[in-house]
């Protein structure tokens, strides 16, 4: 599965005067980068961030839950200041397998006078990469029941046109509905907690081989449209 376009909404942080904001994060994070552990509030994935930075160029953060880590990021900026690549090792899957990438984000506003050159606001583009464990999905349907799996171990068991049911190993993402509108469309509603948190429609190409899932991320207000091909 890749991007063919992601979303155009920026993502903001600051890095100035030892502390680091992440303004576009949900609740806000806002945490000393002095390289230690800091509780963090309000977050499905992790309850604790160190932020540490590298040099001029280069920030790292780190994230914990219940004192196990579960993912870093190390972003640099280019010379020119306009493009921001980062390198991300995501280990928050219940099963233990990793997910790792890249991602090359372009500039949109500058941080304030004096702060990191991380600061400011930042849109991605289309390039970086992702492992195949933050990839593959495996979807299958027989009659009305549609089974889900990802090799990270998310998975559920829902029925088109039924109630919302659980979905197993993702402490973000609670529940799930679908509605099959035609043979080849599918639509999914994500849920945690009871909010919904995402919605994608998601349509098989008549030779069967490709999938479009237009994805609308309601938490984040972030539209995306991904293309997946069936192996």
């Amino acid at each position: 599965m890749k991007a063919s376009a992601p979303s155009t909404k920026p993502f903001a942080s600051v890095l100035n005067d030892g502390t680091y904001t992440c303004s576009t994060c949900i609740p806000v994070v806002k945490v000393a980068a002095d390289g230690e552990f800091h509780p963090v509030a309000g977050h499905a994935y992790y309850d604790e961030m160190a932020v540490t930075i590298v040099d001029p160029m280069t920030v790292r953060r780190a994230t914990r839950k219940g004192g196990k880590p579960v993912g870093d990021t190390t972003a640099t900026v280019s010379a020119d200041g306009k493009t921001l690549t980062s390198a991300f090792n995501d280990l928050s899957a219940a099963n233990g397998i990793p997910v790792t990438g890249t991602g090359v984000s372009t500039r949109v506003t500058t941080g304030p006078s004096g702060s990191h050159a991380s600061s400011g606001s930042w849109r991605q583009t289309s390039e970086g990469q992702v492992s195949d464990s933050g990839l593959v999905f495996t979807l299958a349907q027989v009659g009305k029941v549609v089974t889900y799996s990802t090799p990270t171990g998310t998975s559920y068991v829902a029925t088109t046109g039924g109630p919302a049911v659980a979905v197993v190993g993702d402490p973000g993402w609670t529940t799930v509905s679908l509605k099959q509108p035609s043979l080849n469309t599918l639509h999914e509603t994500d849920y945690f907690e009871g909010k919904v948190i995402g919605k994608y429609i998601m349509t098989i190409s008549p030779d069967g081989k490709m999938m479009t899932m237009n994805a609308n991320d309601i938490k984040y207000g972030r539209t995306s449209t991904l293309i997946a091909y069936k192996q």
